[in-house]
């Protein structure tokens, strides 16, 4: 392929640009008068109406972009005495699920009367021509990566305000003595929160913040000069490069690529042109995700503040500064992680070295279903905004996927909530938080809250379990048609006051739509075909071979970690252990194969007896020494619940995803109990196997 300038490229999509918006304004283009989703069976009417619905948001009469750049907003709200500016600015992940949209509608995915194909490709050229600039900037990008909140003002993008500032800067600015007293007042205000030893702090812009609030501790410094020089120290903008933001925004643009490769638009000079600059976009990030990626640990660091040449981090018990990596798997950023990884050629291990916990969800019916759990307990944590990594094709996530959809229709069920619990605006206020969740499938250990649940996760719950998915909105459609407004739905409930949650996000909307059309794996896999990297895909997703734990060659010890009493016994088909009570119970199977085996994409089996209830026992899987896989920040665990089975015997089936970081696993270590807690311990294991799943 022949190379163009920088100038030429340019001057190409503004032509281009130019000429389609001619045609659009010389002759209007066909907007079609009704909806077509080819992926969206037609007999799902309340799946088809909640789709039609959210597009609202994207008709040209609601201003939802900036016109400048063709970027979205942030969101719906703007409202400066609540502190809601979300049409001042923009984020990566929805800039790129726009592109995408458009894309979507450009390739025949989602015809609708809002925005059309002529339309969307005129859309397409203004955005790619704006990361493609913006991409070059120095205000707003590093090696190649942008920073993840673009402000939007008067035409100019804008980096984000610091989260962070050095009490060095009140000092080099007021002295030490003044410096001092501003910054305690600062502190009893609650705009900043010190931190790394007083030397610097975390800034706090909510409620009453701003030059118009300097009463209180701050009214000795109200001054016009003084405050104006306070909030200049306060509010300077940084340069904040965040892998996940960047991520997403990669695979959107890739996504965005395969819908352009569908053969019905991929001959089309305009679209060609435009998919040659899109390729470009993600060639030139190559340099920012180098930097990024930690050899050491063989993972990627969380972020980078680019002004300050400092990698994202926080500071440990004893005040040493910790550098966060993108180390454990389940998360929003897991699809675009691979994404990356396979994309740029960076080793399997920055998957590999990402741990895992997979735990029990007890059903209303009484049953336990396992699934891979999250940080937040929240549905978004647990598929991302849509599935594109070809994990519908793959039986392992598949399973895995489907279980966690079962488990958020059970509790949504029993709880009367219309819609998923998932990371969003709470109804509190203008709080927008993670801690909407399931508690059951949570990592973190402080209160869910559980009465907020919103319809975006409803889109890529779609791909999973459509008809599931379809009978939920059913069920629920009084509630949730009452969220529907001229701009697309509002994205929660309250289901305390039962009141709508008034507000709308366009990375929440777009993903309702994106999951909802369905067209993510196709599009996804025409680009990794296109640049030669699915059979990589599929390399990553190897199964394992079937392993019973339980044959002769297994070493099996028992053992305390305070080396109290356990009463074991092994025969020839299966181990007993006894204390009452056992405290720190372990049992420890060594498989012998010097390599380790593979637990990727299969089930755990396993087979018991119990004549008391373990309501806890963990199972970490742990790796062969060495090797080119480091040992993970967050070991691969699997919390299992034992129930009394009264004279019978039962059956534990754990799904487990495909992951490379399944592979080398040497040794199973079975911990009966929480912790030092004892436990009442009369348990038989008879069948302790791995099968993978069927191609």
């Amino acid at each position: 392929m022949r190379k163009l300038s920088q100038m030429t490229r340019t001057a190409l999509l503004s032509a281009l640009l130019l000429t389609l918006l001619a045609g659009c304004r010389t002759s209007s283009p066909h907007r079609p008068t009704a909806f077509n989703f080819p992926n969206v069976n037609p007999a799902h009417t309340h799946t088809r109406r909640l789709l039609e619905n959210a597009f609202r948001y994207a008709d040209a009469a609601n201003a939802m972009t900036d016109p400048a750049s063709g970027y979205p907003f942030e969101g719906w709200n703007q409202v400066p005495a609540k502190g809601l500016y979300l049409r001042s600015f923009t984020q990566l992940t929805a800039i790129g699920e726009w592109l995408e949209l458009m894309a979507n509608i450009a390739a025949g995915y989602a015809d609708n009367p809002c925005v059309s194909r002529d339309e969307a490709k005129t859309r397409l050229i203004q955005i790619v021509g704006s990361l493609r600039h913006d991409q070059q900037d120095p205000r707003v990008s590093a090696e190649g990566l942008l920073v993840n909140f673009i402000g939007l003002d008067n035409s100019q993008r804008m980096p984000p305000l610091s989260e962070i500032i050095e009490k060095q800067k009140f000092i080099d600015a007021f002295g030490e003595e003044t410096a001092a007293a501003i910054w305690k007042a600062l502190r009893e205000k609650g705009w900043i929160v010190p931190r790394h030893d007083d030397r610097e702090a975390d800034i706090k812009r909510r409620g009453q913040y701003g030059a118009k609030y300097f009463d209180g501790p701050l009214a000795p410094f109200a001054d016009e000069t003084v405050k104006a020089r306070i909030m200049a120290l306060l509010d300077r903008r940084v340069v904040q490069i965040v892998f996940g933001d960047n991520a997403n925004l990669s695979a959107s643009v890739a996504k965005a690529m395969g819908a352009l490769l569908r053969p019905a638009i991929r001959d089309d000079p305009a679209i060609g042109a435009l998919r040659i600059e899109m390729e470009l976009f993600l060639e030139n990030q190559q340099a920012g995700y180098a930097h990024l990626f930690d050899v050491k640990t063989g993972t990627f660091v969380f972020g980078w503040d680019a002004t300050r040449d400092r990698l994202f981090g926080w500071e440990d018990a004893a005040g040493n500064y910790i550098v966060g990596h993108m180390n454990y798997l389940v998360n929003e950023f897991r699809g675009p992680l691979m994404f990356v990884a396979l994309r740029h050629g960076f080793p399997a291990a920055a998957v590999a070295n990402a741990g895992f916990m997979i735990k029990p969800f007890r059903t209303q019916a009484g049953d336990d279903i396992y699934t891979l759990a999250t940080w937040e307990g929240s549905a978004f944590q647990s598929s991302g905004l849509t599935l594109f990594m070809q994990e519908l094709e793959n039986a392992g996530w598949r399973k895995i996927l489907e279980n966690t959809v079962d488990i958020e229709l059970d509790f949504a069920t029993r709880n009367k909530l219309p819609g998923l619990l998932s990371e969003a605006y709470s109804g509190q206020g203008v709080e927008y938080t993670g801690r909407i969740g399931i508690p059951d499938i949570v990592i973190a250990v402080e209160p869910r809250i559980t009465n907020a649940p919103s319809l975006y996760t409803l889109g890529v719950a779609s791909q999973i379990a459509p008809d599931k998915i379809e009978r939920f909105l059913e069920m629920n459609w009084p509630a949730i048609s009452r969220l529907f407004t001229k701009h697309g739905p509002w994205e929660g409930f309250d289901t305390r006051r039962r009141t709508a949650i008034k507000y709308q996000t366009t990375a929440h909307t777009l993903s309702l739509i994106l999951g909802g059309i369905g067209s993510a794996p196709d599009n996804m896999r025409r680009y990794l075909e296109f640049k030669g990297l699915h059979d990589n895909l599929l390399a990553w997703y190897a199964p394992g071979d079937a392993v019973d734990f339980l044959s002769q060659e297994t070493q099996i010890v028992p053992w305390t970690s305070d080396g109290s009493l356990i009463n074991f016994s092994r025969d020839e088909n299966s181990f007993h252990v006894e204390g009452r009570p056992l405290r720190n119970g372990r049992v420890t199977l060594t498989v012998p194969q010097a390599e380790g085996i593979n637990l990727a994409d299969g089930e755990l089996i396993i087979r018991y007896r119990a004549s008391a209830p373990i309501e806890q026992a963990v199972i970490t899987l742990n790796k062969v020494q060495g090797g080119p896989y480091a040992e993970p920040h967050f070991p691969n665990q699997i919390f299992v619940r034992f129930s009394a089975t009264e004279g019978g015997e039962r059956a534990i089936r754990v799904p487990l995803p495909a992951t490379p970081g399944l592979a080398r696993t040497k040794e199973l270590v079975l911990a009966l109990g929480k912790h030092s807690e004892a436990v009442e311990a009369d348990l038989t294991i008879t069948a302790l196997k791995f099968v993978p799943y069927p191609d």
